[in-house]
């Protein structure tokens, strides 16, 4: 088991640069359409991943649960949750506001775990820590919302959809990858996202060419080695130390961070409000973690002393 240290410095990272790669998918799109782009970020990292696990020897995926969920992840969250991302993204959502959009996850994430995940039933505290940090989102989403055009409505949906599709990821994942390694897992998954939206796009009848430099071709290599290599290696490392309801949490302090650089950086709006929105989505998540919470929470609800929270048994072998 990682020290807390450790587990709270790859927590970190991860909000910090999947902060920004909504962003740097915006700037991507300038250069390459969005099938094509997304394509192209996942087969350049399983590349850079293949390599990585044939030097570091990872073990592959060795029964039919483990190649099934490699292709479960490939579809569900390289396809499905990034095409839906980069085509809404394209059709005109801003890289703040859909941040904000996705920051859903958390919520979908605690309701699919709810159901298929022992250990992370319901609890008082984490409803009242989800509530109260996604009504700060509501309230960046509020501010930011202006800065959508007419017309988005199923492009903003669309970004919905994809965090629904990242819950049962990342749930699936928690439940039947406690023996998969992160390299080589991740470098079948997105393998199979990146044909699959390689075939996306010839469907979508997208132009293909080479990306133009620095807006194409640079965003799909910071796309591709910090937002898929290091985060999704970290992301499953993370799924096997913690809850897959508190990392979700992540989703919640994204958007602070694309709002930030969209505003600096990409010439979107940021004002006060953003600003108070942004310390709510912290209280939300201090609320959801703190040990004082859940006392205050049992205390309110008169449980005493809580039990211990079951653990999910191991998946078996096939």
């Amino acid at each position: 088991m990682a020290t807390s240290s450790t587990r709270s410095a790859a927590f970190a990272m991860l909000c910090l640069i999947w902060g920004s790669t909504w962003l740097a998918i915006r700037i991507g799109l300038e250069g390459a359409p969005p099938f094509l782009s997304a394509s192209l970020r996942f087969a350049v990292a399983s590349i850079v991943l293949v390599l990585l696990a044939v030097v570091f020897r990872s073990k592959w995926p060795q029964n039919r649960t483990e190649w099934a969920l490699v292709g479960f992840v490939g579809i569900v969250l390289f396809t499905a949750d990034y095409g839906l991302i980069y085509w809404g993204e394209n059709n005109g959502v801003p890289s703040g506001l859909s941040a904000i959009l996705f920051a859903t996850f958390p919520l979908q994430t605690a309701l699919v775990a709810n159901a298929f995940l022992k250990a992370e039933r319901f609890t008082v505290q984490r409803l009242l820590g989800i509530g109260v940090g996604f009504g700060g989102v509501v309230l960046i989403f509020r501010s930011q919302l202006g800065s959508a055009g007419p017309g988005q409505v199923f492009p903003m949906l669309s970004i919905v959809l994809a965090a629904t599709c990242a819950a049962f990821a990342t749930v699936a994942v928690k439940r039947w990858g406690h023996d998969t390694e992160p390299i080589s897992f991740n470098a079948a998954s997105m393998a199979v996202g990146a044909g699959a939206l390689a075939g996306v796009s010839l469907i979508a009848r997208e132009p293909w060419a080479v990306p133009t430099w620095p807006q194409g071709l640079g965003a799909i290599l910071y796309l591709a080695i910090a937002g898929s290599v290091v985060t999704f290696v970290a992301w499953q490392w993370l799924l096997k130390e913690m809850q897959a309801t508190f990392l979700s949490y992540i989703a919640l302090v994204i958007p602070i961070v694309a709002v930030l650089l969209g505003a600096s950086l990409g010439n979107e709006t940021l004002d006060v409000i953003d600003l108070a929105g942004a310390g709510i989505v912290l209280l939300g998540i201090y609320v959801s973690t703190s040990r004082r919470a859940a006392a205050f929470a049992r205390a309110a609800m008169g449980q005493g002393i809580a039990e211990p929270d079951p653990v999910d048994p191991p998946p078996r072998k096939t």
